[in-house]
């Protein structure tokens, strides 16, 4: 009975991380660029039961009963990278990577992340930037150096190599990344990973004047969020179950009336 209570518990705590994903997921339904994060659930290993209640000519002898499971645990938070569908926006300086691809942007830290967002502006300086104000970086046509795209007052056209052109003359490449093994990639915030091993890729389309969309499937999700909330109730309802025995056992078996 007790083993049948750390049995709902530790579902009840993997329902609740679950629930938490998958609240965050509808609250990014809208969000440019966003990645669906999924919990994968493992089972604990099961253990065998026995017990020493065979006897055979007055010698007990051990008997397995059968095996045991605790639960489940918490294995990962799995990001699904598929690519979201593409929205039209008309606006000069939106980008959308159709293919395997991040763009990589530059903090004013001069840390490195990649995002999927290409929802971009050109600051007062005049170099392009995200929402956040961190650089896109690119890489210049004249110096092949890997540097802040700098557009100033230009107008800023993509090509169909993927080259940017400013006022006709092709400038910068976008340092358009991928990773072999996406569990490298980390959410950072602001729709930013943090990653290693990058392999830089021109196995891409830019298209310019369209955003990525979140890849989160609401209607899919909703139903999970449903079914999650369900199967958390069901779970307090056994705890309450064994917790009502328990009590019974505790205070009412055995007692001299």
């Amino acid at each position: 009975m007790i083993r049948g209570l750390y049995t709902s518990v530790s579902a009840m705590m993997a329902l609740e991380a679950k629930q938490s994903i998958v609240t965050n997921n509808l609250a990014n339904v809208n969000t440019v660029g966003y990645k669906e994060d999924t919990l994968v659930e493992k089972s604990f290993d099961e253990i065998m039961l026995s017990n020493n209640d065979n006897y055979i000519n007055g010698i007990a002898h051990k008997q397995k009963l059968g095996g045991l499971s605790f639960g489940t645990r918490i294995d990962e938070n799995a990001t699904n990278h598929k690519q979201g569908a593409h929205i039209s926006t008309e606006n000069n300086t939106d980008f959308a990577i159709d293919g395997d691809g991040f763009f990589k942007v530059l903090d004013h830290n001069n840390k490195t992340f990649y995002t999927r967002n290409g929802s971009f502006n050109i600051d007062n300086q005049g170099y392009l930037v995200t929402k956040s104000g961190d650089y896109v970086l690119g890489t210049n046509k004249n110096t092949n150096n890997s540097e802040p795209i700098y557009v100033g007052h230009g107008k800023l056209v993509i090509n169909p190599d993927n080259s940017i052109s400013i006022d006709g003359n092709k400038m910068y490449d976008f340092n358009i990344v991928k990773f072999d093994n996406k569990h490298d990639l980390t959410k950072s915030g602001n729709n930013l990973y943090n990653g290693k091993n990058e392999i830089k890729t021109n196995n891409i389309k830019i298209k310019q004047g369209y955003l990525e969309g979140s890849n989160v499937d609401s209607i899919g999700t909703m139903s999970s969020l449903m079914e999650t909330v369900k199967l958390f109730e069901a779970n307090q309802k056994v705890i309450q179950t064994i917790d009502s025995t328990l009590s019974k056992v505790a205070n009412e078996i055995g007692t001299v009336r």
